[in-house]
């Protein structure tokens, strides 16, 4: 069965639906500088925000999207691409942004995950290597590629097509 053509198939639906203002939102940086028309913010949250979340004033009026986010881990700065009626210059340094909190994902996504705690270990059945077979479907042990002796092909009485009739 095919789903092509029906609309929202794996994970998309209405990609640029419009959610309006959130019911609240959070404190995430404040203006360092401007270039080239974007918002060049430093992070104030212990959060890391979405790529193109939305970035919004104290009053919940959205004026752009998350663009890039850069610099060091623990004091990252994001840009912002501001919406078409906004300009960078009507912004003063050190003004403080928000952005919805469902936005939002904690900085332990992106540190190393700690190593797990090292105990005895736990013996397995089946011998020294465990029950490994490695590749290749159908029997004949764990001959790797091309191994056995009988090349590629499989070698004599192997099977293949012989016509009708035959055995």
């Amino acid at each position: 069965m095919s789903f092509r053509g029906r609309g929202r198939g794996r994970g998309g639906g209405n990609r640029h639906y419009d959610e309006g203002p959130p019911d609240s939102v959070v404190k995430i940086g404040k203006l360092m500088n401007t270039c080239e028309g974007d918002l060049v913010l430093r992070a104030d949250n212990e959060c890391v925000p979405y790529f193109n979340a939305p970035i919004y004033l104290e009053n919940k009026q959205q004026i752009g999207k998350v663009d890039e986010i850069f610099g060091p881990i623990n004091e990252y700065m994001m840009s912002v691409k501001l919406m078409d009626n906004m300009t960078a210059d009507s912004f003063k340094r050190k003004q403080p942004f928000y952005i919805n909190p469902m936005k939002l994902l904690p900085m332990s996504r992106f540190l190393p995950k700690p190593p797990a705690p090292k105990g005895p270990k736990v013996k397995r059945a089946g011998g020294a290597g465990g029950s490994f077979r490695g590749r290749g479907g159908r029997g004949g042990g764990g001959r790797g590629r091309g191994g056995g002796g009988r090349g590629r092909g499989g070698g004599r009485g192997r099977g293949g097509f012989r016509g009708r009739g035959r055995s």
